[in-house]
Formats: structure tokens, C-alpha cells, sequence
């Protein structure tokens, strides 16, 4: 009790030596300190109530928001909630020492492959069309992870910048495979979508390990949905929402390299459709509905059936799939819709890509008949075009990212193609609306 007082009795005259206007900074002080909410609380765990997943190391949590490390290839995984702008700071924190070391490495890598004024102007005024939802993402993130607003734009524009830096135009190269087999071929009678995005793969190659899956649970009413891409962008060119559909995008410029100056960058647009989409149909009605920025080729699937739509810059037609099999590349299927005769460019009728003669011979197989199994998806996506796969290799363009999803489970296996072997992710642990 006596020590009790004399401690009061130094704190009062230590007090009194304070001008008042000193005492009530230090209160007001106090008071923000104390209210800060708990999405400003940085802690390495993943933390409470946070589930055991396997395949998955958690690492850290801001607010709502969680890391993890997978097992298998050690890439990024975050399962964020909240507001747009707070899943922002919540990536931004928890990926903060990660999107620096990839905005220095890669921007150096531009900067010495010629990046200029019209690279960083053509940035902005793609940024502008993104959706709101993925410009306060990115302004959330430049709040907590250490890079400026500016720095995050140009991270989240890297990868469709360095191919135009690496080889003049890119649109019109070959890129990118969606494949697709379900019942009556498959042995469970499930849906697998296996996706290959090939881009500059030995630029790219540098990059691999940065590559994440980054799941949204926004607090709008908005889907949860998840995305596969480096850490830092985040427009959609592969994902799948809650709901179980799966969307995936292919280059078409190779059947119709006009654009569509007025139109919305369609990876933003895709950013858009897997938060609206509660069926397969609507995210369907979406892509046919959307006027888009070039052509594409883009693949859609629940766990009942998948679609490829085609998608040039003035119409779109919807190509379902037949006898547990579809696939699709980077030119518009044979033989040419009759209406757009005179209007696409047309491949001469001896003219194969290579990926199509493979995937014709593995569809027409003896063992792709029936009882196929994901270890024989996976076989697939090993494959080479060389040993009769869909994979490309190639000093310029090849493979880069691969995809397995498997909607009816919710399951997602990801990697960097080269890299590692499959990280498996159940997401159903990753998607959180409670």
C-alpha cells in the first residue's frame, strides 16, 4: 500500500511538470491507440478459430485476414474477408515482404527490357476500367504493404506488360488450353477442368515462385471466389467462386485481332462475373452478354458440365460439351460458324495447331474412354506436345501456370508449370461468409 502510494504521489508530480495541451495529446494518443480495430493487429499465426487444412502452413493473420504456405511448391495462399479496402490491407500486410521483393525484381526486368512513359500511360488507362472493387483492393494494399498506389498499379500489370516488352504483338501468339472431361468418361463421374496459361515462359520463368491463390470473401453480398495469379494482381484470368463455377480465359485474337476500344479490359470483367455468378447459365449469359475489350475463347464449368464460348469482338456463340469432352485453344473451332464466314480468320482447312492433334488422339484413346482419374488429368498436363500432350515449351512462349479444378468437391490444384509438383487446395476451408 505504501509503495502503492508513493507511486501515485511520482506520477502527480511527474504530471505536473506536463504543460496541459502535452497531457491531452498523450490521452488523445491513448485513445486512438486503443481503438484501433483489430484488422490493424499483424500476428504470425493464422489465427483464432483458424481451421487445419491440410496441405496448407499457416503462417500469419491481419484482422480477418489469413496466410498460408503450401506444402508442395511453398506458393502464397490468403483467405481474406471484409471489405474491399480491408481485404486489400489485409493482403498488403500479410504479403508485405513478398510484393516488395516482386515489384524490385520485376520492375527492374521491365525497366531493362525498355519500359517508357506510353507503357506506364497505356497502365493507367487500363486501370481505370477495372471495377471499384478492384481499384479500393489495391489501394487497401498500398496502405499496409510498403509500395505506393503507383507501384501496386504497375505490379498488378507486370505479367501483360512483359510479354508486350518481350515479343511485338503477343495477342496474336499462341497461349493457353482448356480441358475438360466429366462422365461418361471419367471413373467417379466428376468434372475435371485442366487449364494451361502459357505466356513468355522463359521470361516469366524468374517469377514462378511468386504465383498464389488468393481467396475473396467480401462482406456486400458479393460471392466468395477464389484466384489463381502472381501475388499482387488482381484481375481474373482463372477462377472458380463459391458456387462451384470455374472460369478460365484463352487468347482469340488469332481468329479476330480487332478491338473494341470502348469496351471493358475482360479480366476485370471476369473479376466481375465470378462475384455475380450463382450457376453456370448466368456466368454463361455474362460472357455472351459482355462486350470485351478483343476476342477470346472462354471456358466455363460447374460440377454438371462445361462450355467453351466464343467470343470475338462483335458476337458470341456457346459450344457445349459433347460425350465428356471438350477442349478448347486459342482459334475458334471447326468448321467455321456460318455466320461469321468472311468475318474471322479462318484456318486453311490443312492447317492443325499442334495442341488439337494431340487432344484429339487423347480423347480418341481406348483410355480416355472411360475411368479416367485425376492422376490421369495429371499425366496430361506432364505432357509435352513433343510427347503428345498439351503443354508447350518453347524459348518464347510456353506453359507457365497450370490448373486443376474439380468443382463438385471445391477442390483446386494449382502450380507454376516447371517448378513443383501440385499444390491440392480444398476450398472449402479457404471460403468464409460466417
Amino acid at each position: 500500500m505504501i509503495k502503492l502510494k508513493k507511486s501515485v504521489a511520482s506520477w502527480n508530480k511527474v504530471l505536473s511538470r506536463f504543460p496541459e495541451k502535452s497531457i491531452i495529446a498523450i490521452m488523445i494518443l491513448f485513445v486512438t491507440l486503443s481503438s484501433l480495430h483489430s484488422q490493424d493487429i499483424f500476428t504470425q499465426s493464422a489465427g483464432p478459430g483458424a481451421q487445419e487444412i491440410p496441405g496448407l502452413i499457416p503462417t500469419a493473420s491481419f484482422g480477418e485476414g489469413r496466410s498460408y504456405r503450401t506444402a508442395i511448391g511453398s506458393y502464397s495462399v490468403l483467405s481474406l474477408k471484409g471489405s474491399w479496402h480491408e481485404m486489400g490491407r489485409q493482403y498488403g500486410a500479410l504479403l508485405s515482404r513478398e510484393l516488395k521483393e516482386f515489384y524490385a525484381e520485376i520492375n527492374a526486368d521491365l525497366v531493362a527490357r525498355g519500359l517508357g512513359q506510353e507503357h506506364i500511360e497505356g497502365v493507367q488507362a487500363t486501370f481505370q476500367t477495372y471495377m471499384p472493387e478492384m481499384k479500393q483492393l489495391i489501394e487497401g494494399m498500398s496502405e499496409t504493404s510498403g509500395l505506393s498506389f503507383e507501384e501496386h498499379m504497375m505490379l498488378d500489370a507486370s505479367f501483360y506488360m512483359l510479354p508486350d516488352l518481350v515479343i511485338e504483338s503477343v495477342q496474336a501468339m499462341a497461349s493457353c488450353s482448356g480441358i475438360a472431361v466429366s462422365s461418361p468418361r471419367t471413373a467417379d463421374g466428376k468434372l475435371y477442368f485442366s487449364r494451361n496459361w502459357d505466356m513468355t515462359q522463359e521470361a516469366m520463368q524468374p517469377y514462378l515462385r511468386y504465383m498464389a491463390l488468393v481467396v475473396f470473401n467480401p462482406n456486400d453480398g458479393g460471392l466468395s471466389f477464389a484466384n489463381v495469379r502472381p501475388i499482387g494482381q488482381v484481375y481474373v484470368e482463372t477462377g472458380i467462386n463459391e458456387k462451384g463455377v470455374f472460369v478460365e480465359l484463352n487468347n482469340g485474337s488469332a481468329s479476330d485481332p480487332n478491338f473494341n476500344e470502348d469496351a471493358v479490359f475482360s479480366v476485370a470483367s471476369l473479376f466481375d462475373f465470378l462475384r455475380t455468378s450463382e450457376t453456370l447459365d448466368e456466368m454463361i449469359q455474362n460472357i455472351v452478354t459482355t462486350k470485351m475489350d478483343a476476342s477470346y475463347i472462354i471456358q466455363a464449368a460447374s460440377a454438371e458440365r462445361a462450355v467453351s464460348v466464343e467470343k470475338p469482338t462483335f458476337a458470341a456463340r456457346v459450344i457445349e460439351q459433347q460425350n465428356g469432352a471438350l477442349y478448347a485453344l486459342n482459334n475458334f473451332a471447326r468448321p467455321t460458324y456460318e455466320p461469321w464466314k468472311g468475318k474471322i480468320v479462318e484456318l486453311p482447312d490443312n492447317a492443325y495447331d499442334d495442341r488439337q492433334v494431340r487432344l484429339d488422339a487423347i480423347f480418341a484413346s481406348p483410355e480416355w474412354q472411360k475411368n479416367v482419374d485425376l492422376d490421369m488429368v495429371k499425366a496430361i498436363m506432364d505432357r509435352t506436345i513433343e510427347s503428345g500432350g498439351p503443354v508447350v515449351e518453347g524459348a518464347i512462349f510456353g506453359t507457365v501456370l497450370q490448373v486443376i479444378a474439380i468443382p463438385e468437391d471445391m477442390r483446386l490444384l494449382f502450380r507454376s508449370y516447371g517448378y513443383s509438383d501440385w499444390a491440392d487446395i480444398d476450398l472449402n476451408k479457404l471460403f468464409r461468409k460466417e
